[in-house]
């Protein structure tokens, strides 16, 4: 069952991708077209706890009236568990996303939900292991995702968001995120 669910996430996300490649439509991309930078701050679930990150948005193309936008994220977690007992943990993710916006470029708030792909990395070291001083070990993992969230437009150049992230794999099965980014 999660294969079938994973392998028709990875056809949706690739159609997708196609499609925003393919369609070309100059005087949209015109008011669409730029490059945004961002700061974000997230809440994972499992145990990763609270996050902070940067990201970049870029214009990739138009379906009908509404723009597909790709980003990518780095967000730096500090789990719970991060420095206990002489006990450290660590985690990180590196994201891109397709994000399709559905709304209409008449209202100030513009839904959009997206796929993309998560490298998520975690670290954890111990003062001491069984008897042995100084034990580490690492792991990471590439995961599909789906995104939902809203930008919140105004009149001002700086554009605040909220989102949700759900993971197919391993990481955080949940992850909550809010922030800027300048238009």
């Amino acid at each position: 069952m999660q294969v079938k669910m994973l392998r028709g996430l990875a056809i949706g996300a690739s159609a997708m991708l196609g499609l925003a490649l393919i369609t070309p439509s100059a005087g949209a991309q015109a008011q669409t077209s730029g490059t945004r930078f961002g700061v974000e701050g997230a809440f994972g679930t499992k145990d990763i706890g609270v996050g902070a990150g940067v990201f970049v948005k870029y214009h990739l193309a138009n379906i009908s009236a509404h723009p597909i936008t790709g980003r990518v994220a780095f967000d730096y977690f500090f789990p719970s568990s991060s420095n206990w007992g002489g006990f450290s943990y660590k985690y990180w993710e590196l994201a891109a996303d397709g994000l399709f916006d559905i709304a209409t470029e008449k209202s100030d708030v513009k839904p959009y939900v997206g796929a993309g792909l998560t490298y998520g990395h975690s670290s954890w070291a111990a003062g001491y292991c069984s008897g042995i001083p100084g034990c580490s070990a690492s792991g990471s993992s590439t995961n599909l995702h789906l995104v939902g969230g809203i930008n919140f437009m105004g009149n001002s150049k700086v554009m605040p968001f909220a989102e949700v992230k759900v993971n197919t794999g391993s990481g955080a099965p949940l992850i909550f995120k809010g922030g800027i980014h300048i238009r």
